[in-house]
């Protein structure tokens, strides 16, 4: 069975999408040599009570295998300072070498977290629904820490951009 709906190219879907800015965040979990990350622009609060929030991940990806296997994370928002660091987590560098750079500290849950993202929220795994390429991972937020504001990092049309 096809699991395309008829008469939409992918391009055509790529193309629409990539008209919606979103923010960028660095998704973070393990400890030590086992830390894995990567960036997410598919974060979205899912209730205020118990507080929860999803986030998309690439099925194929090791920060998918990882974070389950942890049991917790970390979803790091990032400022407009931070585009050299979601690059490296973005795929531009190797997966062992991507927390070289950056404050990172240990959280609540044991998660890595970027200690001057625009804000971070810790969570515990909920529930990870697979879906074709993407796994929607469900979140119990464990522990927030404020950052101290400043302009947003968005991807739109395929590059970063800051408000």
């Amino acid at each position: 069975m096809n699991d395309k709906p008829l008469g939409v190219a992918d391009a055509e879907y790529r193309r629409a999408m990539r008209e919606f800015a979103t923010g960028v965040a660095i998704i973070a979990c393990g400890a030590g040599e086992s830390r894995a990350g990567c960036v997410a622009t598919a974060v979205a609060s899912l209730s205020l009570s118990p507080p929860s929030l999803i986030v998309n991940l690439q099925r194929a990806g090791s920060t998918r295998q990882r974070l389950q296997d942890a049991g917790a994370f970390s979803v790091n928002f990032l400022g407009a300072s931070h585009e050299a660091l979601a690059r490296r987590f973005a795929g531009g560098a190797p997966a062992d070498e991507r927390f070289s750079d950056g404050a990172w500290i240990e959280g609540a849950t044991g998660a890595p977290v970027l200690a001057d993202a625009l804000a971070a929220v810790e969570c515990r795994v909920e529930e990870i629904l697979a879906r074709f390429t993407h796994a929607i991972v469900i979140g119990r937020v464990e522990a927030v820490r404020p950052g101290d504001g400043g302009p947003g990092l968005l991807h739109w049309r395929g590059r970063f951009e800051t408000l």
